[in-house]
C-alpha cells in the first residue's frame, strides 16, 4: 500500500493539517458556532493519528488530507472527509 517513505510524509501532514486547525480555533470566539466543529474535527484527526499506526497511512488518505488543506475554515466538506479518512482507517485496521 505505502512505502516506508511515503508513510512520514503522511504523518508529517496529517500533524500540518491538525496544527493549522489548532491555531484557528485558537482565534476564534469561544462562543462562535463554527468552533465545535472544527474542535470536532481536530479531535476526530488526533484519534486517527493516535490509531492508524505509521505504516499503514496510505495514498488515499493523503490525498483526502490535501484536499482538507485546501478548503476554507467552516467548509462543511472538512467533516464529511474527515469522516472518509475514519472510514478508510478503519478498512485499514481489519484483517
Amino acid at each position: 500500500m505505502s512505502d516506508s517513505k511515503t508513510a512520514p510524509a503522511s504523518l508529517e501532514l496529517l500533524t500540518e493539517i491538525m496544527n493549522e486547525l489548532a491555531r484557528q480555533i485558537g482565534v476564534m470566539d469561544p462562543d462562535d458556532p463554527k468552533r465545535a466543529a472544527l474542535v470536532k474535527g481536530l479531535s476526530d484527526l488526533t484519534q486517527l493519528r493516535l490509531r492508524i499506526p505509521l505504516k499503514l497511512i496510505g495514498q488515499p488518505m493523503d490525498e483526502l488530507a490535501r484536499h482538507i488543506a485546501t478548503l476554507n475554515m467552516g467548509d462543511a466538506r472538512k467533516a464529511q472527509i474527515v469522516s472518509e479518512i475514519l472510514r478508510l482507517g478503519e478498512l485499514l485496521k481489519e484483517p
